[in-house]
């Protein structure tokens, strides 16, 4: 039993050698090497279908962040806007529709004004109408960034607007920065958008007058409006 198998092993070993030595042999092809790689290696887990919108939403939420972290000291710096610019550029704004649709109506105004005190708190024991040079066309209530007051409209000889504007103080602040000399008063004079203003307190009230004079020529005669309007206008906060 023993030599049969023994003889059986040798002739299967002598097969084999002749099948390696006489049948040609052909190197894999790269898919099929892939192929086995593959079934080698262990399966990795399938992401979830969620994850292909989750991955970027949360990189785009990563970079608003730094972002935020970026800008929110300089948020955090920014100073406050100026109270003064703001009323300014309100009346200035005012100015602007006086020009483009106010009306003229000097027949109007004794009986304007007391109806404009009344609704604006603001009472005028005496105030300037007019002479050769600038004439008072209109009065009326106003309300100004959260300010309620009374606004004078006066008309030049020469056609220009003048807008004079009283109103509560509040926590506006005049600096000494910008301030002039004009007759016995030293007001504060500016320029927003294109225009000038004149500003100053009164009785407690704050008192802006603005036009498009802004010339070193048309200056001059700017200031001579205000000291007309300053020396002839006394207003006083009602309540």
């Amino acid at each position: 039993m023993t030599s049969e198998r023994d003889n059986r092993y040798g002739e299967d070993e002598e097969l084999g050698r002749e099948l390696r030595e006489r049948l040609p042999r052909y190197p894999a092809s790269a898919m099929l090497r892939a192929a086995v790689v593959q079934a080698l290696e262990p399966e990795s887990p399938r992401r979830p279908w969620w994850s292909l919108w989750l991955a970027p939403a949360v990189s785009s939420l990563a970079t608003a962040m730094v972002a935020l972290l970026w800008i929110a000291p300089s948020l955090l710096t920014t100073p406050a806007a100026d109270p003064l610019q703001l009323v300014s550029r309100a009346v200035v704004s005012e100015h602007a529709r006086n020009i483009l649709w106010g009306e003229s109506r000097p027949d109007v105004v004794p009986a304007a004004l007391p109806r404009a005190m009344e609704e604006s708190g603001v009472a005028l024991n005496w105030v300037f109408t007019g002479d050769d040079d600038i004439q008072l066309v209109n009065a009326k209530p106003t309300y100004v960034e959260g300010r309620r007051g009374i606004e004078l409209a006066y008309k030049a000889a020469d056609g220009h607007a003048v807008t004079y504007v009283i109103l509560p103080t509040g926590n506006v602040v005049l600096p000494e920065r910008g301030r002039v000399q004009v007759d016995r008063w030293r007001p504060l004079l500016r320029k927003e958008n294109g225009f000038s203003l004149i500003v100053w307190r009164q009785q407690g009230l704050l008192c802006l007058l603005v036009s498009d004079l802004v010339s070193e020529n048309d200056l001059s005669r700017f200031k001579e409006y205000f000291v007309k309007v300053r020396s002839s206008t006394e207003p006083y906060p009602v309540y």
